[in-house]
C-alpha cells in the first residue's frame, strides 16, 4: 500500500464545502472586536509618563523631544518621565499584567476548536484496491461549568497582580522624579559654585591689587604680595575644579533625563521656598499620610490579596469539575459516502488521588501568603522610619540654610571692613585674607545648605508618597549670588 503525498482527484466542491463549514463561517463579533475584547486596557496606566489613578493625566510624550532652553525643573521632570527607560519598563510590566488578566477572564468563556484534514491514498494487491481521496473537518465545543471556584480565584489573583504592577509603575515614576530632581538641584548647585568661585577669584584679585598698591606706596612688604598671590592662585584652582564638577553634574542630569551625557543644558533657577522648619507634631500626620499614599504599600496590599487568591486556586485543583461539550464532523470521500456525525454531553471529572500534589501546593500557597504578609508589615515599618528620617533631615536643613544666610551676610560685611582697613593702611594682610577666606567658605556653605534643603524637601515628598510632577510646576528666580564689592 502506498499513500500519495499530494491531494489528487479530490472533488473541488467537496473540499470547498468542508472549508466553508468550519473556517469561512463568521466568528462571533466579540472575538473580532479588536486586540482587547475583554477590556483590560482601562485597568492599566494610560502611558509611560502617567501615574496610575491620576486625576490629572500627563501630557502626551513627544518623540525625541529637545530639552527646553532654559530648562525648568518642571520641564526636566516631564522630560525624564517620557524618556527614562525605567518608566517604560514598569509601564510594559503593567501591560503584561493586564494581558494576563485577560487570559484569566478568558477561562470563563467556552472554547470552540475546528480541525481540518485531507488525504489521498492508493491501495494495491488487495480486495479493495484503488485510490481513495478524503477531506474531513471537526468542530468541537467545550464549556467548563463548575470548577470549585478556581477560575474566579484566578481572575482575582490576576486582577490583584495587575494592581500591584500599576502601583509599582507609580513607584518607578516617583523614583525617576526623585532622581531627576536631585540631579537638577545638584547641577544648579554646581553652577552656583562656579559663580561663587569666580566671585572668590575676584575677591582674591582685589586683595592682590590692594597689596601691590600698598607695596608701591611703601606701606606693605613683599610678603603681603606673596600671600595675596597664593590666595589668588588657590581661588583660580578652586574655580577650575568647580567648573569640572559642574560639567560632571550636567552629564548626570542629562542621563537622568534619558539624554546623552554631552547634551548641553542651561537651567532656569528653581524657586526658593521659605526654609521654615515644620513643627514636630506634624510628623505623625505625615506618617499616616505615607501609610495611605505610598505606592509601594499599595502594591504590597495587592500582592497579599493575590497570594491569598492563589490558595483558592490551588485548592480548586482537588475539586470535581463539570464541563459541557459538543462536536460535529463532516467528510467528503471519493469514492464513497459523505459521513456526518455529532455529539453533545456533560463531562464530570473527579480527582481521586493526585499523589498529594494538591496538598503541598495548597500548603506552599498558604506559606507564600504568610511571607507576603510579613513583607508588607516590614514595609510599613520601613516607611514610617523613612518618613521620620526625612522629616528630621528637612528640619535640620531648614535651620542650616537660615544660619548659612546669616553667615554670608556677616562674612560679607566683615570682608568689606577688612578690605577698607587694609586699603587705608590700618589693617594687616592676614586680617584681609582671613576675612576673604571666611566669605568664600560662607558662600559655598550657603550653596550646599540650599542644595541639601531642596533635596530634603523632595526626599520628604517621596517618603510620604506625594512626589508628583505638579509639585514642580511653579518656578521663580533664586536668591542673589555673592558679588565682589567695589
Amino acid at each position: 500500500m502506498a499513500v500519495s503525498p499530494a491531494l489528487i482527484g479530490l472533488r473541488r466542491a467537496d473540499v470547498l464545502r468542508v472549508v466553508f463549514l468550519f473556517v469561512v463561517q463568521p466568528l462571533p463579533a466579540t472575538v473580532l472586536a479588536g486586540d482587547d475584547p475583554l477590556r483590560t486596557a482601562p485597568l492599566r496606566p494610560p502611558s509611560a509618563s502617567s501615574p496610575w489613578e491620576s486625576r490629572t493625566p500627563a501630557p502626551p510624550c513627544v518623540t525625541d523631544p529637545a530639552p527646553a532652553d532654559p530648562l525648568s525643573l518642571a520641564a526636566a521632570i516631564d522630560l525624564a518621565l517620557c524618556r527614562h527607560p525605567k518608566t517604560r519598563e514598569s509601564w510594559s510590566a503593567a501591560k503584561v499584567a493586564a494581558a494576563q488578566l485577560g487570559v484569566s477572564r478568558a477561562a470563563t468563556l467556552p472554547t470552540v476548536t475546528g480541525t481540518l484534514g485531507a488525504q489521498a491514498s492508493e491501495t494495491r494487491n488487495a480486495l479493495n484496491a484503488g485510490r481513495r481521496d478524503q477531506a474531513n473537518g471537526t468542530l468541537s465545543f467545550n464549556y467548563l461549568l463548575l470548577d470549585g471556584g478556581g477560575r474566579d480565584a484566578a481572575i482575582e489573583q490576576s486582577r490583584q497582580a495587575l494592581l500591584a504592577a500599576d502601583w509599582s509603575h507609580n513607584v518607578a515614576i516617583q523614583t525617576v522624579i526623585l532622581e531627576a530632581g536631585q540631579a537638577f538641584f545638584q547641577l544648579f548647585a554646581a553652577e552656583e559654585a562656579v559663580t561663587a568661585a569666580r566671585a572668590a577669584e575676584s575677591f582674591a584679585s582685589q586683595s592682590l591689587e590692594a597689596a601691590r598698591a600698598r607695596q608701591k606706596a611703601g606701606t606693605a612688604t613683599r610678603a603681603d604680595v606673596l600671600q595675596s598671590q597664593t590666595a589668588h592662585s588657590q581661588a583660580i584652582l578652586t574655580r577650575t575644579q568647580s567648573e569640572g564638577d559642574a560639567a560632571v553634574a550636567r552629564g548626570i542630569l542629562a542621563t537622568a533625563l534619558g539624554l546623552p551625557a554631552p547634551t548641553p543644558l542651561r537651567l532656569a533657577p528653581p524657586r526658593d521656598l521659605d526654609p521654615t522648619a515644620p513643627a514636630e507634631t506634624a510628623v505623625a500626620g505625615l506618617v499616616q499620610t505615607a501609610l495611605e499614599a505610598r505606592p509601594e504599600l499599595r502594591a504590597a496590599d495587592a500582592n497579599l490579596a493575590a497570594a491569598r487568591a492563589a490558595v483558592t486556586v490551588e485548592q480548586s485543583a482537588g475539586k470535581p469539575t463539570v464541563s459541557l461539550f459538543a462536536n460535529a464532523s463532516a467528510a467528503a470521500v471519493s469514492p464513497g459516502a459523505d459521513p456526518r456525525s455529532g455529539a453533545v454531553g456533560v463531562t464530570v471529572t473527579i480527582p481521586v488521588f493526585l499523589g498529594y500534589q494538591t496538598t503541598y501546593r495548597v500548603l506552599s500557597a498558604r506559606e507564600n501568603a504568610e511571607r507576603t504578609s510579613a513583607v508588607r508589615e516590614r514595609l510599613r515599618n520601613d516607611i514610617s522610619l523613612e518618613v521620620w528620617r526625612a522629616f528630621q533631615d528637612m528640619r535640620s536643613q531648614a535651620q542650616a540654610l537660615l544660619t548659612a544666610n546669616d553667615l554670608v551676610t556677616s562674612a560679607t560685611e566683615s570682608y568689606e571692613v577688612a578690605l577698607g582697613r587694609y586699603r587705608a593702611g590700618v589693617g594687616t594682610v592676614i586680617d584681609l585674607l582671613t576675612a576673604q577666606t571666611a566669605l568664600v567658605q560662607a558662600g559655598f556653605q550657603k550653596i550646599q545648605a540650599r542644595l541639601r534643603w531642596n533635596v530634603s524637601r523632595v526626599a520628604l515628598a517621596r517618603a510620604i508618597g506625594a512626589l508628583e510632577p505638579a509639585l514642580f510646576s511653579d518656578t521663580a528666580p533664586a536668591g542673589p549670588t555673592p558679588r565682589a564689592p567695589r
